[in-house]
């Protein structure tokens, strides 16, 4: 199937439209030109006949048809235009024309009309006299021969000029339209261009404010878009594929060892519980690598009903007592009593509250403490957790909800994948909130997030 440029639809619809409009314009012109000159012949012949009638007027001497007859054909003769007159009586008998003078039908209408006669056209202007002691029906007829000349001149116009003009007028567009499509043909080359190696190239089109240039800018947007989100999927291939080369590396490593001679039954157990525990790392890293793929995806899918925020933290404070009695460090409450009922999902808040513990235990040195509250703030509910750890450097603070980042060695133990923030994040996001870091190096660090009642 032959395939057509836009530029050429373009002109192919411009000349049609083009021709449209110019037999629209040529007719009416026609029309026009046409009752201008019919008009101005009707005038024409009212002033004749009412010169008519007062040549005859100013005659009172015509006393027979004779008389009127020889008076009609002078004043005819007087007409430069060969204006021809012709006049019956009353019973229809025509007394002027004479025999080289063409007869027109007689009128029943007192309106100009356009008649033929010999083979020719005339219009006609009927009137009435009184002379001679008679009643006449008079007629005044023009040859149209002028005003038809000057109509077939015009039509000849028409057809000469109408052609010559769609074509200028084509040629006119289809140049004007490669200029305005051009840029498309340079979007286009970049587009093709452009490439997952080579996603910084942009596409560049003068400021002119136009549709071309807003498709312009859509499409920078769209290739910024996929430029970040490549650049996540790399990074965040590679930093996944660093965290599990670890474990990996340990497995095979523990492995080899077993397998290199014969061992009792005790070293045997003591490596497959070191393969055991790098299995559960490898497990909880794959469990937060899909976590973290199903947000970029089609982002968490939580079912929001009334969850009470008292019984959660309760419930986690309690889950969370013995690691944190274990590791010296004292985890408490703070609810203010009764409930706090707000629109969640009481799994997710549950997650998030447990990274936050962990993360908040982690990092509380022994004899420190770790407070989880719950408060009212305009209608909605502050859910913070709160450490007296070593705080976070402000230089850490923007960035410790990026995954797979971890702060300063200073504040990490050594131990996570740094994915535990940003799945709390993406939880809060579900929940049309955010989680707010606030620290200070030496001061502790306070994690909260409002949730609507």
């Amino acid at each position: 199937m032959t395939r057509r440029s836009i530029r050429s639809r373009l002109t192919i619809w411009y000349a049609a439209v083009l021709l449209l409009g110019f037999t629209v314009f040529g007719l009416a012109m026609w029309l026009a030109l046409e009752q201008r000159l019919i008009a101005g012949l009707d005038t024409r012949l009212a002033q004749r006949m009412q010169g008519l009638k007062n040549a005859l007027g100013a005659e009172a001497e015509i006393h027979s048809r004779n008389q009127l007859q020889q008076e009609l054909t002078e004043f005819a003769g007087e007409i430069p235009d060969g204006t021809l007159i012709q006049l019956r009586d009353r019973s229809g008998a025509v007394l002027v024309p004479n025999a080289k003078q063409a007869a027109f039908p007689q009128a029943r209408a007192a309106a100009a009309y356009t008649t033929e006669a010999g083979g020719r056209a005339f219009r006609a202007l009927p009137g009435r006299l009184e002379s001679a002691g008679e009643s006449w029906d008079v007629t005044l007829a023009s040859a149209l021969d002028d005003e038809r000349g000057i109509m077939q001149d015009f039509r000849r116009l028409l057809f000469l000029l109408i052609p010559v003009v769609l074509a200028a007028a084509c040629v006119g567009g289809y140049w004007l339209s490669m200029r305005a499509l051009r840029p498309v043909d340079e979007i286009t080359e970049v587009a093709r261009s452009i490439s997952l190696q080579n996603l910084s190239r942009r596409i560049v089109v003068p400021p002119t404010g136009d549709e071309l240039q807003r498709m312009a800018d859509t499409w920078n947007e769209v290739l910024e878009r996929l430029d970040v989100a490549v650049r996540r999927i790399r990074q965040f291939t590679a930093d996944a594929s660093h965290e599990l080369r670890t474990p990996l590396a340990l497995i095979r490593a523990t492995a080899e060892l077993a397998l290199r001679k014969e061992r009792g039954p005790e070293e045997y157990r003591r490596s497959l519980q070191e393969i055991q525990g790098q299995a559960e790392v490898m497990t909880t890293l794959t469990e937060s690598l899909l976590t973290m793929a199903r947000a970029d995806g089609q982002g968490f899918d939580m079912a929001l009903g009334p969850t009470d925020l008292n019984a959660l933290v309760a419930a986690e404070v309690e889950q969370h007592h013995a690691v944190a009695t274990e590791k010296g460090v004292r985890l408490s409450s703070e609810t203010g009593g009764g409930a706090a009922v707000v629109q969640a999902n009481a799994a997710g808040i549950q997650r998030l509250l447990r990274i936050l513990i962990d993360n908040g235990v982690k990092h509380t040195p022994a004899g420190g403490a770790v407070t989880v509250s719950t408060g009212w703030r305009d209608g909605s509910v502050v859910l913070s957790v709160q450490d007296t750890g070593e705080g976070i450097p402000a230089a850490d603070l923007p960035h410790i909800f990026e995954r797979f980042y971890r702060a300063d060695p200073a504040r990490s133990s050594g131990s996570g994948f740094g994915l535990g923030l940003s799945i709390a994040q993406a939880i809060a996001q579900a929940h049309g909130s955010r989680v707010v870091a606030e620290s200070a190096p030496g001061a502790g660090a306070r994690f909260w997030l409002l949730l609507k009642a």
